[in-house]
């Protein structure tokens, strides 16, 4: 049977004490919104649907009786899939194994997605396999002692993870490839690194006059003696930083050409530590600029480094260190390290409600609890928990909007990015307005040439894209182009970007020569940016080899998938999971020419690789081979 003849998209079976488990499973597919660009795509599993839904979850105890209810084995019939989770109270639920066992004799063996919860495959002790995953069914449809081998997505920290073992049972809904979702998430991941991270080295030393003007308005409280001589001292520890910061290279005993602004900026934070313990105020401002201009440079090892050393007086310091507590939970939340940047968000709300015997003023600690938000708002958004996001970000705009101290660019940044988050949740006309808004705001802040503003234009052309509104894509992503060509070198990578969005518009759009032009100065741009073979050069490579093959240019087609396998090679060594989709792409454009033995040969060739990088059952691999077997048909 297809999908569309199945009631449910998945059944999931669980033990009722993972119950936690299977409610945050069972939102976190049915809010999955498909990108609109693989909507339709023919997979092993039919046309891939817009929503994963309805998933079937029972919400009851089972009977006492001794078999299932006819409720539950009409939902196992009607079920397209069985996601089983797994832990060491499944393994022992009489009710889960038999309604393995069920699915299995009404659909085969396949189609079964495990999801390791808790326990250990295979451990005498904390087993969580129910044997019905075990074993293969003997022809009788009972369970035989031939073992299954099952492969299971694994949220356990140190192993897949939440995030990514969600994207494993999403391809294996889907019948997409594991490769193609997460790709498409990193990709919007980086679009939103990108947007957010928009100031410079230079702003360091703009800080540190902020910093000593906090630290002279605290001082200022104080009684008029004390105010004399402390204000005096902040003044000279203020003042001797900002010297010996252009003193830290000594020109005697270092090459002065070899001395970088990393460098200046590593032995300031030491500095820091060193020689303003007596105001640590100061101190933590000074940390929290250094950290903010590493994450600015993309070093993040550096800043969550710089921040770390300090953390014991950031705490200390009550409210005046939850906006270096803010920054440490970005640090974390761009490296990948979604649960601590929530915890360390978490830190900084604590120490901005906690007694202290000087505290922020009103506004700034408004301004700094908007910033948590936000923060919080773009991990949660990483975690895949959308709703959760979402209300962050409407939390967060209501904060800075409260507030006079709020710039209008900090309203944009906040519109702009939940935006972004809409048209992740197929929210298009949301997602739209929110953009909009970004946009006007940052053309009345920067009149009309600021990255930033380009940027917007930028988000809201993938916005249209994934809506498949071609016409007002082409116009955004030419209005994004426009901006770029005032404010970037022509070769910056943000433009490649830029035009490779605009290729692949093209291309949906049923204008494939345009497409291959437009991509063809992506991949220039990539090659004088990295200098190098990349695999990023490869992928646009194979956009660019569709388009030629859709023009019925055969043999340019197969020059760009050559060069794509140049870059897959260099990047990836001798063998990848993309050599083996490059094949099967190839294979495609072959079976257009008609050249269909080559093509036969091309499709096993890629098949053989997928089967050892990826497995023969996983989604990846089923994909590649049902388009096999659609080319094998048509000869």
């Amino acid at each position: 049977m297809t999908a569309e003849t199945k009631h449910y998209r998945a059944f999931i079976s669980y033990s009722h004490a993972d119950k936690h488990v299977a409610t945050w499973l069972h939102g976190a597919v049915e809010r999955y919104h498909v990108p609109a660009k693989l909507v339709g795509t023919e997979t092993a599993l039919g046309p891939v649907p817009k929503r994963l839904t309805p998933i079937f979850r029972d919400r009851d105890e089972l009977p006492a009786s001794g078999d299932l209810s006819f409720e539950l084995k009409s939902a196992l019939e009607n079920s397209l899939c069985l996601l089983l989770i797994c832990s060491p109270s499944a393994a022992k639920s009489r009710w889960v194994n038999e309604e393995v066992k069920s699915f299995k004799r009404m659909h085969g063996e396949g189609r079964i997605f495990a999801l390791i919860a808790s326990g250990e495959p295979g451990h005498p002790d904390s087993e969580c396999f129910p044997p019905a995953l075990q074993y293969t069914l003997g022809p009788d449809g009972e369970l035989s002692d031939i073992p299954a081998e099952p492969i299971a997505a694994d949220m356990r920290k140190g192993k897949d993870g939440k995030r990514l073992a969600l994207f494993k049972l999403l391809a294996g809904l889907t019948g997409l490839k594991l490769d193609l979702l997460v790709q498409r998430e990193a990709a919007r991941r980086a679009r939103r690194l990108a947007i957010i991270a928009s100031a410079s080295v230079i702003g360091m030393f703009g800080a540190l006059g902020l910093a000593y003007y906090a630290n002279t308005q605290r001082i200022a409280a104080i009684e008029q003696r004390k105010i004399a001589e402390t204000e005096s001292a902040a003044a000279r520890a203020a003042a001797d930083y900002l010297i010996g910061t252009f003193e830290l290279a000594d020109p005697a005993t270092e090459n002065p050409r070899t001395i970088t602004a990393l460098t200046i900026l590593g032995r300031s934070a030491d500095r820091a530590r060193a020689e303003l313990s007596s105001q640590p105020e100061l101190q933590i401002r000074l940390i929290d600029t250094v950290a903010r201009a590493y994450n600015n440079l993309g070093l993040f090892d550096e800043a969550q480094t710089a921040l770390e050393k300090s953390r014991r007086a950031i705490e200390r310091a009550g409210p005046q260190g939850a906006d270096a507590l803010v920054t440490l939970a970005d640090t974390k939340l761009r490296l990948g390290d979604l649960d601590g940047s929530l915890a360390t968000v978490k830190f900084a709300e604590r120490a901005l409600n906690a007694p202290a015997e000087t505290g922020l003023d009103v506004d700034r600690a408004t301004l700094v609890h908007a910033r948590a938000t936000q923060v919080a708002a773009r991990a949660l958004a990483g975690k895949v928990e959308q709703k959760q996001s979402l209300a962050a970000y409407d939390k967060a705009l209501a904060l800075y909007r409260s507030t006079p101290a709020t710039k209008p660019d900090q309203i944009a940044q906040i519109l702009n990015n939940r935006g972004l988050l809409l048209s992740d949740m197929g929210r298009y006309a949301e997602a739209r307005q929110s953009l909009t808004e970004a946009n006007r705001t940052y053309r009345l802040v920067y009149k009309d040439n600021h990255l930033k503003i380009g940027q917007t234009y930028y988000s809201l052309a993938l916005n249209d894209y994934l809506e498949g509104k071609y016409a007002p894509a082409l116009a955004n992503v030419e209005s994004a182009l426009e901006v770029y060509a005032n404010v970037l070198d022509p070769d910056n990578l943000i433009v490649g970007d830029a035009l490779s969005l605009k290729g692949q518009i093209l291309r949906d759009d049923k204008q494939p020569a345009a497409a291959e032009a437009v991509l063809g100065k992506a991949v220039a741009i990539y090659h004088k940016s990295f200098g190098k073979p990349h695999y990023l050069i490869g992928i646009a490579d194979v956009y660019r080899a569709l388009a030629a093959s859709d023009q019925g240019q055969t043999a340019r087609a197969l020059q760009y998938l050559d060069d794509a396998k140049v870059n897959y090679d260099e990047s990836y060594g001798a063998e990848h999971a993309n050599h083996g989709d490059l094949l099967v792409n190839r294979a495609v454009i072959l079976a257009k020419a008609g050249r269909n033995a080559e093509a036969k040969i091309d499709c096993a060739k890629g098949l053989e690789i997928l089967a050892r990088t990826m497995g023969s059952d996983s989604a990846f691999y089923a994909s590649s081979k049902s388009t096999c077997d659609r080319l094998g048909s048509k000869t």
